[in-house]
């Protein structure tokens, strides 16, 4: 999930902690600032440790954009589904899942055989 805006994630930030509780993993990345300015208590970091707080079992910083393929193909399991989220340039992200998904697969396999 990539938090849109400071100040969304500032005035809705109890309703992000435990909005998703009901997910196995939760990946946050960093607020997609979209023109503002910082704003205290309203960054990446301290939503993973509301989360956590609020009762979520598995959410995890996403450092860079980089990993997400790598993190994606660590922990998902056939028959999950996986749901990129925010109004920044995650869709981005998402769009180009599905192919960096398919060359770490391609490339576990070459290296077992």
């Amino acid at each position: 999930m990539q938090p849109h805006r400071y100040s969304r994630l500032s005035n809705l930030f109890d309703g992000f902690c435990t909005c998703f509780n009901d997910a196995d993993t939760v990946f946050i990345t960093e607020v997609y600032a979209a023109g503002e300015k910082p704003i205290e208590g309203a960054t990446r970091d301290h939503l993973v440790e509301g989360m956590a707080r609020h009762g979520h079992h598995d959410v995890r910083k996403l450092e860079r954009r980089e990993d997400l393929a790598r993190v994606v193909f660590d922990t998902a399991k056939e028959g999950d589904i996986v749901v990129c989220m925010g109004a920044g340039d995650i869709t981005y992200w998402a769009y180009a899942l599905p192919d960096e998904l398919t060359a770490l697969q391609k490339n576990a396999k070459g290296n077992a055989a």
